[in-house]
């Protein structure tokens, strides 16, 4: 665990002791401990598992797709995350980007880091008993993934809700 950044360790722990009931933090989460490159804004961060717990507190009602704001409860903060968190894992970590339909109809995003699929927005659907299969999918550019103007909005308001919270013992 990195010390660099209290905040970051707080998270952590909070992240370690929330009761999850599927068992696992996110999917993919053998992954938790890969080094991400380095972000000078995100003082602290540097796995996939410490950004997953940054993510925990920075996620909101107003980063959430717009569709899924009225229904969006701290409790569930992963709920209509999925795109802007995997440009988020993307920028961080490489990989790819992918999408999926799920039940319901709706589109789903998720990344594929040294071979294995990662989706730190997993829980969204494992608290409401909706299956995820990851396959088949279809690999999409970084770009697609953020040109929709509200998509990249809410992917600006996540960074900015990382580096505030990052931030705040500091103030």
């Amino acid at each position: 665990m990195n010390a660099d950044n209290p905040i970051v360790e707080k998270a952590a722990e909070a992240a370690k002791k929330k009761r999850r009931p599927f068992g696992y933090l996110f999917y993919g989460d053998s992954l938790k401990d890969i080094k991400c490159r380095p972000v000078p804004q995100f003082p602290g961060v540097t796995t996939l598992f410490e950004l997953f717990a940054v993510l925990e507190k920075c996620w909101s009602k107003v980063t959430a797709y717009p569709s899924c704001q009225a229904e969006w409860v701290p409790d569930d903060p992963s709920y209509g995350q999925c795109a802007i968190t995997a440009m988020q894992v993307h920028d961080m970590f490489g990989g790819t980007i992918h999408k999926i339909r799920v039940s319901g109809g709706g589109t789903h995003y998720f990344n594929r880091i040294n071979g294995e699929y990662v989706d730190l927005t997993r829980e969204q659907f494992d608290l409401y008993g909706l299956p995820v299969n990851y396959e088949p999918n279809q690999e999409i550019s970084r770009e697609y993934c953020g040109k929709n103007k509200d998509t990249y909005e809410r992917y600006r308001q996540l960074q900015r809700n990382i580096i505030r919270f990052l931030n705040a013992e500091k103030k």
